[in-house]
């Protein structure tokens, strides 16, 4: 599951019909969705979208393995997940959902087995978001979101029409001008910060190892080496194992780690997502999951939950019990807003001076 920002903290950008809303989808969650339901916060009638979430969407088809006793169609996993999204909606105070089914097997053609469990899904997200106070204004499906491609509504007034071309929805134009792309998939998504082949790692971990049997650096030499690493990122995305070993020592400081958190408020904060993201595929597993998490704090911050739920997946794959990775997941989880992250990064500001320097944009003085 993702979420995004709330109602007030989101660009305003004006969609039109359902087609424009369809076509969207993607530039929401940071990636074309395939085989899910997603649901997106709309409030003043659909004229605002707010947070938008998505989980893998499981239909049983012609498989008998339903909820014993339930009398729906839907699986007992979904039912699991209409209920965890319909509470974490109420937690976010969305006073209304669109549902969103995207599914290649789907066919408005065809009212199949498929397409029953769908319906039979909407009937419980309808029952499940009323418990909550909350209205589903509107249920479409389509095999894929992409040009021209087909919708139609799975409930109530029967509409249906085609998508317009995704790569140029105003939000698709708004966050490739923020500096972001639209993966064509989740899993292209998670392949931005797929572990290095074995052997830079390897020679990564080594040069920790020597870097660790000679410590003679401050936090202050820490904080500020790793600072001059993210400075050169934009012009300089080859750092050798010796840079990468010096930035993994630095950050198991927890003070330098989280002076490092204040980062992702200034006008660089794209560039220092790509640095995290770029560290973290070379480090070994302990440091991955440090860089893994400053990255999953950078993108929650910015409210992208796609990116921070697989940084924080990998952060805990690499130590379940890294206790900064386990707080960001239960926060994802609870449906915590962005604006609460801030506030922990600007505490960084604070951790910096401890460590003897000013980070720009701290309003206690300048660096």
């Amino acid at each position: 599951m993702n979420s995004q920002d709330n109602f007030d903290s989101r660009p305003r950008v004006r969609l039109g019909d359902a087609s424009e809303l369809m076509a969207a989808v993607p530039a929401m969650l940071g990636f074309h969705p395939h085989r899910s339901i997603v649901l997106i916060g709309v409030r003043d009638g659909g004229a605002s979208v707010g947070p938008t979430m998505r989980h893998d969407l499981v239909l049983a088809g012609e498989h008998t393995d339903r909820r014993a006793g339930s009398g729906t169609r839907a699986t007992p996993e979904m039912l699991d997940v209409i209920g965890y999204l319909a509470g974490y909606c109420a937690s976010a105070n969305i006073p209304a959902v669109m549902a969103v089914f995207v599914d290649d097997r789907l066919d408005r053609a065809v009212r199949g087995a498929l397409l029953l469990d769908v319906e039979a899904l909407v009937g419980e997200l309808v029952a499940a978001l009323a418990s909550f106070g909350i209205e589903l204004c509107a249920a479409l499906a389509a095999a894929e979101i992409a040009d021209s491609a087909a919708w139609w509504s799975v409930c109530g007034p029967q509409r249906h029409g085609r998508m317009s071309d995704p790569s140029s929805s105003p939000l698709t134009v708004a966050r490739v001008l923020d500096g972001y792309s639209v993966r064509q998939s989740r899993c292209e998504l998670a392949e931005t910060i797929a572990r290095a082949p074995e052997h830079t790692v390897r020679a990564v971990a080594a040069e920790i190892s020597r870097l660790g049997r000679d410590r003679g650096h401050s936090h202050t030499d820490d904080l500020t080496a790793v600072l001059s690493y993210v400075a050169r990122a934009p012009y300089d995305t080859v750092l050798d194992p010796v840079d990468l070993a010096r930035i993994a020592v630095a950050i198991r400081s927890v003070q330098v780690r989280d002076a490092l958190l204040a980062l992702t408020l200034g006008d660089d904060a794209g560039y220092v997502e790509e640095f995290w993201a770029m560290v973290c595929r070379v480090l070994p597993r302990r440091d991955r999951a440090v860089a893994a998490t400053l990255l999953a704090f950078s993108a929650y911050t910015r409210g992208d939950g796609p990116m921070a739920r697989i940084a924080i997946d990998a952060a805990l794959e690499a130590d379940e019990k890294y206790s900064l990775a386990r707080l960001l997941d239960r926060s994802l989880s609870a449906g915590a807003g962005p604006e609460l992250l801030r506030e922990v990064a600007e505490s960084g500001f604070a951790c910096a001076r401890d460590c003897g320097v000013r980070l720009p944009g701290d309003p206690f003085g300048r660096r």
